[in-house]
């Protein structure tokens, strides 16, 4: 049946295997958006929520932390992904910013946000430079032409190399953080995911194993590293719990460059799409900048969050009881025409961009600034050195519908050798 007329309860918003055969439900979200911005869900195998579609409605609930807390159901999944006779909202594999709550969110924050301002990620522009030069160097060759998997052999190298020298991970490790990032965000993922039930969170087993290692190793031998920091961080005098210490390391890993791998390859995708803005941004790399933050409205890598009413709230006319969740869902609010002009166009010369891409409020997204700097500096390399390109096979998506993005983008392209 057409979307259009499907009965508002039947629309897909939510399982992992729409996202990964079709990407985002635009149309859908449209749809409540138009029709019931606040609407209740109860997809089958998943515990009902409150879709939330607007940009305002997203900033409101965003706004009132205590009203709306982090803690428990912070993303949906499905029900069959909780282990049996356990409960992922009261006992979560991890403990970390993003189901956190104030006042115990900003005391946690502040152990690694002097990494994160605008003037810590402005020292490491240089560095970044050089390492997307080397990437690109080493695609370019001779200037002949070459076919890559864009996503994995491009985007999401210069995020994760970025990272992982914050965190004083080694270059002969990257691998592993990969695919611990993988198996985490692409749990639903019939490629990714683990195939024994059993073992689906063994990855995070091996990080922290591993993380064990990196901070006692700090703890004999500080260096200039985001690692030695959190191993001697304290809280209130006292050490730092063991488990949410390596829940915010586990974050930082991974978080700190898969959405922007995913925004890095959405991008190109886009620009292939649009190749009118393509040719716009050849002949202008300084649009860059700009152009980051519509990238990453277009693409929205953090889907959603989810948030747990923590008392009764009418939200247009709409009566949410205390413990119902609410989803934010942000790559619709990105959409949203009372918002945007044209919003289904990609412009990268759009000025100003509200965008929620790095969500609002309290929960703003510790890594903004690096992702920006990462977007702005990988798009004008790309702009100043590519002469040609071409997709070269389907796009593949990620199930998930958490982050989303491009699984896979192969493309033809020719770059101009450095120099």
């Amino acid at each position: 049946m057409d979307i259009q007329q499907l009965p508002l309860d039947q629309l897909d918003i939510i399982t992992a295997r729409s996202y990964g055969e079709r990407g985002y439900p635009h149309a859908e979200w449209t749809r409540l958006r138009r029709e019931s911005p606040v609407h209740f869900m109860r997809p089958p195998g998943y515990k009902p929520f409150w879709a939330i579609t607007k940009h305002a409605d997203i900033i409101e609930v965003s706004s009132q932390p205590e009203r709306f807390r982090s803690a428990g159901r912070f993303i949906l999944y499905p029900e069959a992904a909780t282990p049996p006779g356990q409960s992922l909202e009261e006992n979560p594999p991890l403990r970390m910013l993003v189901n956190m709550d104030p006042p115990e969110h900003r005391d946690y924050r502040r152990l690694v946000s002097a990494w994160f301002t605008p003037r810590a990620i402005a020292r490491l522009r240089n560095r970044l430079e050089e390492i997307t030069a080397e990437i690109f160097d080493e695609l370019a060759g001779q200037g002949e032409w070459r076919t890559v998997e864009f996503v994995r052999q491009v985007a999401a190298l210069q995020p994760l190399r970025m990272i992982t020298e914050m965190l004083g991970i080694p270059r002969e490790r990257e691998e592993f953080v990969l695919r611990v990032t993988n198996e985490n965000f692409g749990i639903e993922d019939p490629e990714f995911q683990r195939k024994d039930p059993a073992d689906a969170l063994g990855f995070l087993q091996e990080a922290f194993a591993y993380l064990g290692e990196i901070l006692e190793d700090r703890r004999r031998n500080p260096r200039e590293d985001l690692s030695t920091v959190l191993a001697h961080a304290t809280l209130n005098g006292q050490p730092v719990p063991q488990f949410e210490l390596f829940s915010l390391w586990f974050l930082v890993m991974v978080a700190g460059h898969d959405t922007t791998r995913n925004a890095i390859s959405g991008g190109l995708l886009a620009l292939l799409q649009h190749p009118d803005q393509l040719e716009r941004l050849r002949a202008e790399p300084g649009l860059s900048r700009i152009a980051a933050e519509e990238i990453v409205r277009w693409t929205t890598p953090v889907n959603h969050f989810s948030r747990t009413a923590t008392a009764d709230y009418t939200l247009r006319g709409q009566h949410i009881r205390a413990g119902d969740s609410v989803a934010l869902f942000y790559a619709s609010a990105n959409r949203d025409e009372e918002v945007f002009e044209d919003p289904f166009v990609f412009r990268i010369d759009r000025d100003p961009n509200p965008h929620l891409g790095f969500g609002i409020g309290e929960h703003f997204c510790l890594g903004a600034h690096l992702a920006r700097l990462d977007l702005d500096v990988f798009f004008r390399q790309l702009a100043e050195r590519l002469e040609a390109i071409e997709p070269a096979g389907p796009v593949e998506w990620l199930h998930a519908s958490f982050v989303g993005g491009p699984k896979r983008l192969p493309v033809r392209w020719r770059l101009r050798p450095r120099g």
